[in-house]
């Protein structure tokens, strides 16, 4: 039996072995360009990476299940490892500062899309594949990438799981189900990649779009979509949006043709709803302000797709846009797609179940003190306990908002700016009403902070500095497992 320290060492070099195996598929496309300096330290990062978690992990014993301390401090400190190693091809390949490469890391990871790069042009092919291939991994998580990989299943498995952000497994086995996502997600992938091919998208820029479209991520090859010149571009990538947008659970019920629980996917069906209300007051705002009808409808939908799947593409300005267009795709940033997808955000499937709570509570006060009205969703009545957790995130998550607004003020001048900048960054967004070439470091390490804190929904990370967490910790090292 190895200790609580040795288990999350393991842990993480599992991890980190599983991720330097990863840094080295960039060095293709830096052969195929012939960017062989730039193959190097791909190489470097990679082989060393993996070799010498490789070796720790077999020197510390590997395990195939870990406790739930040991869990929380893979799944958090493990992003936050891997975000600082794939900075690296950043500062050795395309010159970023440190805390720059560090910020286009985790903004790629936690697949955000917010991005330093202002000339896509100078930057080596093999960077730009690297940015893509991180929002795709980390459009399902690294960690369940591990967990597939080097976890056995059981409550271990679970737990990795759970703290990803995932909260119910649609087949009985958390590995089945894990196995099923991946397989999904890259055959979503494949397809996106091959309509955009047929498209007239060059094979590179299409295999890139494809796994930042499906990770709902917003890297890009180009400084905008519309280098492409073509709308069917734009309208095919609307559609992958939003897919990347709708939960796995759903596919699955596709694939196995189960008609009842597709019908009762409220989630998707009010996903779908916002597009069409946020589309449709955006495009009118537009018209108002006095742009073309067709650039209105197609511009007005594009952007509230992007926004709400939190792929965050760019296409025009938004500092440009009139303040109702840009209030709603603020509100759209903080709801996001739906729970069990690749986006980010609160999750739309808490505001459904906050609006029924709320839609109870009101209907309670013309009813006698013993009524019981329970809350029932697509079929499902929802235990008490479990309306309360989601309450208590939605009151965290708008008041970790409310704190880092607070502080980016202290950097950026303009308050709707701010609130863009953090708002986006914690919802894994990517636009903002701001430039980020004008924050200062500090101002850039706190949107680090909140890139991750967002991509692990506020608790796996917020745990790691409790009073708690430190006590539960102390009796892990005496192996009093809790």
């Amino acid at each position: 039996m190895i200790g609580a320290r040795e288990e999350i060492l393991s842990g993480l070099s599992g991890v980190l072995m599983i991720f330097g195996v990863l840094i080295l598929v960039p060095v293709v496309p830096a052969l195929v360009f012939g960017e062989y300096g730039s193959a190097i330290p791909f190489l470097a990062t990679g082989t060393s990476t993996a070799l010498m978690c490789w070796l720790a992990r077999k020197k510390l014993g590997a395990k195939e299940s870990y406790s739930r301390i040991a869990s929380v401090i893979i799944a958090s400190v493990g992003w936050l490892l891997v975000s600082l190693i794939g900075s690296i091809p950043f500062i050795a390949v395309a010159g970023f500062s440190p805390i720059d490469a560090v910020f286009e890391s985790m903004s790629g990871f936690t697949t955000t899309g917010m991005t330093l790069i202002n000339d896509f042009e100078r930057v080596p092919n093999s960077i730009l594949f690297w940015r893509s291939m991180m929002q795709w991994i980390g459009g399902v998580g690294i960690i369940l990438l591990f967990t597939l990989i080097l976890v056995g299943g059981g409550i271990g498995s679970w737990r990795l799981y759970h703290l990803e952000g995932r909260e119910e497994k649609f087949t009985l086995s958390t590995l089945s189900t894990i196995k099923r996502m991946w397989l999904i997600y890259t055959a979503l992938t494949a397809i996106c990649a091959v309509v955009l091919l047929l498209l007239g998208m060059p094979p590179f820029d299409a295999i890139n779009t494809a796994m930042t479209a499906l990770s709902t991520g917003g890297f890009l090859t180009k400084s905008s979509i519309l280098y492409f010149g073509r709308i069917e571009i734009q309208i095919a990538l609307c559609v992958f949006m939003t897919m990347g947008a709708i939960s796995f659970s759903l596919y699955y019920n596709i694939f196995r043709f189960d008609y009842k629980q597709i019908l009762r996917d409220v989630e998707t069906k009010v996903l779908l709803l916002m597009i069409l209300a946020g589309g449709a007051i955006v495009s009118g705002s537009l018209l108002l302000a006095g742009s073309e009808p067709g650039f209105a409808l197609l511009e007005g939908f594009f952007n509230v797709i992007a926004v709400i799947t939190t792929t965050g593409y760019s296409s025009v300005d938004l500092n440009s846009w009139p303040l109702v267009a840009k209030s709603v795709l603020l509100l759209l940033m903080i709801v996001g797609g739906c729970s069990g997808s690749t986006s980010g955000g609160m999750k739309i499937w808490r505001m459904i179940v906050m609006y029924r709570a709320a839609k109870i509570e009101v209907s309670k006060v013309s009813l006698p003190p013993i009524a019981v009205k329970p809350i029932k969703i697509g079929g499902k009545i929802l235990d008490e306990g479990y309306v309360i957790r989601v309450g208590a995130f939605v009151f965290l998550y708008i008041f970790a908002i409310l704190v880092q607004f607070a502080v980016m003020s202290l950097f950026v001048p303009d308050p709707l700016g701010a609130l863009s900048l953090v708002t986006s960054a914690q919802s894994n967004v990517g636009p903002a009403f701001y430039p980020l070439s004008h924050i200062p470091d500090l101002g850039k390490v706190m949107l680090i902070f909140s890139m991750w804190f967002g991509r692990l929904e506020l608790y796996p990370v917020l745990a790691l500095f409790t009073r708690d967490f430190l006590h539960s910790l102390k009796a892990a090292k005496r192996n009093v497992y809790v």
